[in-house]
């Protein structure tokens, strides 16, 4: 994987970073060929060719229902946990209580 033409964040790569320590337990060695600082645009450099990278799952939908991106290491993963903060005196309003359950739906 380190031979392909990587498409990045960031020149440390930030996102690429994370995925290789949690995976691999070292740093990437490689360099990206890009440094494009919008998934959005990374996301559509890999459609047209222009190299690999990591992204988050959720943006992949329609790329991949339209066969215009591949995932090719699918049983590495990297999660976030998200913490959702709030005072207690608030916890029984409705609209508040409707976000924490919409929040449970996407974990």
């Amino acid at each position: 994987m380190c031979s392909q033409t990587w498409l990045s964040y960031g020149l440390e790569l930030p996102i690429i970073r994370r995925f290789w320590r949690e995976n691999f337990q070292k740093r990437p060695q490689m360099k990206p060929e890009h440094v494009l600082p919008d998934l959005h645009i990374i996301l559509s450099a890999i459609e047209h060719g222009a190299g690999i990278s990591l992204l988050p799952t959720y943006m992949l939908a329609n790329s991949l229902r339209e066969n215009k991106v591949k995932i090719i290491c699918e049983p590495y993963k990297v999660t976030n946990d998200l913490y959702f903060a709030y005072k207690i005196k608030n916890s029984a309003m409705p609209k508040l209580r409707m976000m924490i359950e919409a929040l449970k739906g996407y974990m």
